[in-house]
């Protein structure tokens, strides 16, 4: 079984580390330190770590370190020596007893803790072992050195801005920064495609990025659809534009825009593909101004009828619906026709 260990019992193991936190910025000791403990029978002895702590001061109650929900109680020192008692309320709820004793060489201690029901006995010993630079190489600085590391490698990642965003944010010291990386970012966004990109690359993330940083996807999207408009991108706007669909169902372009008259405009892709495309052959669909339309308009609905008849919605309920057949390879008659209206003799 895994043991529930409060911070404020393992912060007490290394309890006489942090001895003398007021000390010069740059002197410091390094210490190795050894922690053994005991627990419902069992005995677990720690791995030797080495820290560094800052030059040792006399024993005082600021060198027990503890939550904010915890109380020290009863604190006494004797010469080199100091006892106490602590009580933690609140999700690390806990009682103990420690002591701790300043060396020479170093400083050693134990507490017994009574977490959950449960008895835990710990004991570590510190070993002086040489200088350190605190301010560079204390646990505290060594720890905000890492967390500024993983702060600046993801500044450019859009997925990672509930890092810099947020109540629980674990580098909004670099919010400025994200942001300013974002808003670079989606300032091309009004492009179509590049919104259409940056829609499939990231999805929601990317808008939840740009609205915690103050922007807003439906600013963006709304000045791509202009864009869109602008520029005859009919694909983007029946993709990512649904309010300015229906006004250009009339006047799109069936061979460059064959996929938005497909997908969003039934009934005049169904009045063309009925006029343009069906009953006619190989020969006559190479040589009809339809050819693209018409080839869109069969891909559509084989796509659909696929989806079907694999259990998948169709890619266009439209599409699904329409009458017409895909192009089919010429026939030899065909080919004898096409070959004999190259030579000149079209005639029946």
């Amino acid at each position: 079984m895994k043991a529930f260990l409060p911070r404020s019992v393992l912060a007490a193991t290394l309890c006489c580390v942090t001895i003398g936190a007021a000390a010069a910025p740059d002197s410091g000791d390094r210490y190795r330190v050894t922690t053994k403990m005991q627990m419902a029978g069992m005995s677990m002895p720690g791995k030797p770590v080495e820290v560094c702590t800052a030059r040792a001061k006399p024993v005082s109650e600021q060198s027990i370190p503890k939550d904010k929900d915890c109380d020290v109680q009863n604190f006494r020192i004797d010469g080199s020596k100091a006892s106490y008692h602590i009580v933690c309320t609140g999700k690390n709820a806990m009682t103990g007893d420690g002591e701790m004793e300043t060396l020479p060489d170093g400083y050693r201690g134990s507490m017994k803790a009574q977490v959950q029901g449960q008895q835990i006995t710990m004991s570590y010993e510190g070993k002086r072992i040489g200088g350190c630079d605190y301010a560079s190489e204390s646990p505290e600085a060594m720890g905000k050195a890492m967390t500024a590391q993983a702060c600046e490698a993801q500044l450019t990642s859009i997925v990672s801005h509930s890092m810099y965003v947020g109540p629980k944010a674990a580098c909004p010291t670099y919010k400025e920064k994200f942001c300013a990386n974002v808003n670079r970012s989606f300032a091309q966004a009004t492009d179509p495609a590049h919104f259409a990109e940056s829609d499939r690359t990231f999805g929601g993330e990317a808008w939840k990025a740009v609205e915690a940083c103050g922007g807003s996807r439906t600013a963006i999207l709304a000045k791509a659809c202009n864009s869109a408009e602008s520029s005859g991108n009919f694909d983007f706007i029946g993709d990512y534009c649904p309010d300015l669909t229906p006004k250009h169902c009339a006047d799109a372009d069936p061979n460059r825009n064959g996929r938005f008259l497909v997908q969003h405009c039934a009934d005049r892709a169904r009045t063309l593909a009925a006029q343009q495309c069906e009953g006619r052959g190989y020969t006559a669909m190479q040589s009809s101004p339809y050819r693209a339309f018409c080839g869109s308009y069969a891909t559509e609905r084989l796509r659909a009828r696929n989806a079907q008849a694999g259990g998948g919605a169709p890619a266009s309920h439209d599409a699904a619906a329409a009458p017409a057949e895909a192009p089919k390879k010429p026939s030899l008659g065909d080919r004898m026709k096409s070959l004999k209206e190259r030579l000149g003799g079209g005639g029946q």
